[in-house]
């Protein structure tokens, strides 16, 4: 299939209620807590830390965080008399993409009209069983790959960081959804608006495959848009691929080692390439 025909993604951009915006920000803040009374029992790099903490439009969940092995994927349920607000289509879509990802699908229920957390504590149940869920009594320390969302939110992160920090833009939106293309919108220093397509490289000539996709998308036509590939690597000393086979450093950034959730990575990134001129 080619790349610029892929299955349609339902979008959907809701206007948030300020109802809403302060339930997520109760949710967040008693996360927060429970992270800050948690942390320090393992190593940096795998002990609590949000995943995404900022409210983007569209996405399937509203909050995320990893711990350990384990990311948890948070849906914030604003509950009347006992009754879920999310609709079926926030509630199809957020299990199909935690299943496809392996994510904890969590809810934080906030109870309506005084919008107070269901209990204290994590107060975070599973979206399908009910079950009430403790990070530390599900999380290990068995290898779990990355999912394909994972890579791509974190290449996401490295992207906009760039943009800010190096090349002083203003970053407008940005998604981490992995059936929407590009991912970012910025300003640049001269005031003009782009769009970024990135990806998790692969091999050096991934951006000429998206050389084109203004062809098929008539309104990025008068933006310039960019490629950004960005690389990850295990930064372990010993690389072996998942039959246990050793890996030469020299392969470090070949794809062949698997990256793994909670471990430290070295990441490539050569900047943006320029993919269509306005």
């Amino acid at each position: 299939m080619s790349i610029f025909r892929r299955q349609r993604y339902e979008i959907d951009r809701p206007e948030h209620s300020e109802i809403f915006l302060k339930a997520r920000r109760i949710a967040g803040s008693q996360l927060q807590g429970e992270f800050n009374k948690n942390k320090g029992r393992v190593s940096e790099s795998r002990d609590y830390k949000w995943i995404k903490a900022e409210l983007t439009c569209p996405s399937f969940d509203h909050l995320t965080f990893g711990y350990k092995n384990q990311v948890f994927s948070v849906l914030v349920d604003l509950c009347e008399d006992e009754h879920s607000t999310l609709t079926e289509r926030e509630r199809d879509r957020f299990l199909k993409a935690t299943s496809e990802n392996n994510l904890v699908p969590c809810r934080f229920r906030v109870m309506l009209p005084m919008l107070r957390p269901t209990s204290e504590g994590w107060n975070l149940t599973h979206f399908t069983t009910g079950a009430r869920i403790i990070p530390d009594e599900i999380a290990n320390e068995i290898n779990i790959p990355m999912s394909e969302w994972e890579l791509r939110n974190f290449a996401v992160q490295v992207v906009r960081n760039h943009i800010e920090q190096e090349r002083k833009g203003n970053i407008l939106s940005f998604c981490d959804v992995l059936q929407i293309d590009p991912q970012i919108w910025f300003e640049d220093i001269n005031g003009n608006r782009c769009w970024v397509v990135v990806r998790n490289l692969k091999n050096e000539n991934d951006a000429s495959h998206w050389i084109g996709l203004e062809k098929s998308n008539p309104q990025l036509k008068p933006y310039d848009g960019f490629f950004a590939g960005v690389s990850l690597a295990s930064s372990a000393p010993i690389l072996c691929d998942t039959d246990g086979n050793l890996i030469s450093l020299s392969e470090r950034f070949s794809g062949k080692a698997p990256l793994y959730r909670g471990d430290q990575f070295y990441v490539k990134f050569d900047g943006l390439q320029r993919i269509h001129v306005s």
